[in-house]
C-alpha cells in the first residue's frame, strides 16, 4: 500500500500555468521554520525560479532559464542500514531532483524522502520472511511504502515536459 503519510515530498501545486513546488510542511515543522525552499517553474517566462532560506536570516535566490538546462537530474540512494548488510527489511529512499546546466554545474532542487518497500540481502529466500494468514492458509506480506517515488517521477515529469530536457542521472 502507497501512503503519503510515510513519504516527506514537497508541495508541488498549479498557479496559472506555473508549477509552485516548495519545502514539506513536516520537513519545515521539525527543521522550526530554518530551512525553506520554493521552486517555481514557469513555462511563459521560460525561467526556474529558486528562492531559499536557511536560518530563517541567509537568502539565496537564483533564476535558471531555460536555454541554461541541458537535462533534468533524477537520482536514487537507499539511506538504510539494510542496504549495507547482507540482511532483509524495508529500504529507505531518497530520490533527488535537479537541473544539470550547460556549463556542467548541477542545482538540487529537492530530495523526496519516505519508507520503502521490503529487500532481501540475504541469503534466505524471500517467502521466509513473509507471514502466515492463518485463517486462509496464505502467505501475505503487509508492506506500506511512501509515495516518494510516485510523486519524484510526476515532478521530473512535468520538469521534463515543460523546460524540454531529458531526464538523466545525477553525477556524484
Amino acid at each position: 500500500m502507497i501512503m503519503r503519510l510515510f513519504a516527506i515530498c514537497p508541495r508541488i501545486r498549479n498557479d496559472s500555468g506555473r508549477i509552485v513546488a516548495s519545502t514539506a510542511w513536516r520537513l519545515r515543522l521539525l527543521f522550526l521554520g530554518t530551512v525553506y525552499r520554493q521552486v517555481v517553474i514557469d513555462p511563459a517566462k521560460e525561467k526556474v525560479s529558486i528562492r531559499s532560506r536557511y536560518l530563517w536570516l541567509i537568502r539565496s535566490q537564483r533564476v535558471v532559464r531555460f536555454s541554461q538546462i541541458q537535462a533534468v537530474t533524477f537520482g536514487y540512494v537507499d539511506e538504510s542500514p539494510v542496504a549495507m548488510l547482507p540482511i532483509a527489511g524495508d529500504s529507505f529512499d531518497w530520490f533527488s531532483v535537479g537541473l544539470r546546466l550547460y556549463d556542467d554545474s548541477e542545482v538540487h532542487l529537492f530530495s523526496f524522502i519516505g519508507e520503502g518497500a521490503f529487500v532481501n540481502n540475504g541469503e534466505l529466500p524471500d517467502w521466509m520472511h513473509k507471514k502466515w494468514d492463518w485463517y486462509s492458509w496464505k502467505l501475505y506480506q503487509p508492506d506500506i511504502v511512501g509515495s516518494q517515488e510516485k510523486e519524484s517521477r510526476v515532478f521530473v515529469d512535468i520538469l521534463s515536459k515543460m523546460i524540454g530536457a531529458s531526464m538523466v542521472p545525477p553525477r556524484n
